[in-house]
């Protein structure tokens, strides 16, 4: 998998909305599971839950 290192730049509420965005267009899974590491990482798993329908 490709890492894309430039995902640490974003603020907080922008990478939970672009996995919002992600989720929701069906994006490749693969940047899909990289937002969601990232935001592991930031341990912001709990804030998703609000966003997943």
């Amino acid at each position: 998998m490709v890492t894309i290192s430039l995902l640490w730049e974003l603020s907080d509420e922008k990478l939970i909305e672009a996995y919002q965005q992600a989720t929701l267009l069906n994006l490749d899974k693969n940047f899909i599971e990289m937002l969601i590491e990232e935001i592991d990482t930031r341990g912001l798993g709990i804030r998703i839950n609000s966003y997943v329908s």
